[in-house]
């Protein structure tokens, strides 16, 4: 009698997992101007998750209220004061809220937010403000850099007589070009240029005004 032969065929038994993922928006209210950036405050990628950039580090490290998922940030003047994407500006100073001092509800200029954990968004390094008065300058004059020495920001002061095209440029001491902090078309009168120093070293530094039948040079120093 001829036999047959049965092969079963034992299924494999698949167990799927699940990974829960704790959203963690909360934390986009917990820091000044949160909203405009969201998660890409704290993550490499836009849309949250993964690996933290510097901001979302310092925070992971040590400023939440409780370790993990649950912690709440903890925003103070602390983490406010920190340079947490080494772009010279502060984390605070990025959020429009240099001290610290925000508890909840909307402050400083939400169109001038930047990003505290990506070093290419910042605050422009250099602003121009022409002093309001009706007394017109007689002569060309370069005044000296306040405060000096400076760390990182300083204020450059001149006045025009006329209207001109003025240049103002920064070099470092060995005459090597640094930056141009202005060049424009400027009315007669007096104006202060706030400029920081992102990402220069310490020593001399040295600034021109070139207008022209005008050029005159002064020395500042940038101390870290």
């Amino acid at each position: 009698m001829k036999k047959n032969k049965y092969t079963f065929l034992l299924g494999s038994l698949v167990i799927i997992t699940f990974s829960i993922i704790i959203a963690r928006d909360f934390r986009v209210s917990e820091i000044p101007n949160g909203n405009k950036f969201a998660c890409a405050n704290c993550h490499i990628n836009p849309g949250g998750g993964g690996q933290r950039n510097a901001f979302g580090t310092a925070i992971e490290n040590e400023f939440l209220s409780a370790p993990g998922a649950a912690g709440h940030v903890q925003w103070s003047s602390a983490l406010a004061t920190i340079d947490s994407d080494g772009d010279g500006f502060t984390n605070g100073e990025e959020l429009q809220d240099p001290s610290g001092i925000w508890t909840s509800g909307a402050i400083g200029n939400s169109s001038l937010v930047t990003n505290p954990g990506d070093k290419n968004s910042h605050p422009a390094i250099t602003s121009i403000e022409r002093i309001d008065d009706e007394t017109i300058p007689n002569k060309f004059v370069l005044e000296q850099n306040y405060p000096n020495p400076f760390n990182p920001s300083t204020i450059i002061s001149f006045s025009i007589s006329k209207q001109e095209q003025v240049s103002l440029t920064v070099y470092n001491s060995l005459g090597q070009f640094v930056e141009e902090l202005i060049s424009d078309e400027l009315s007669a009168g007096t104006y202060n240029i706030k400029w920081r120093a992102v990402n220069l070293s310490s020593g001399v530094y040295y600034y021109t005004l070139s207008a022209s039948n005008f050029r005159e040079s002064k020395k500042m120093i940038l101390v870290k």
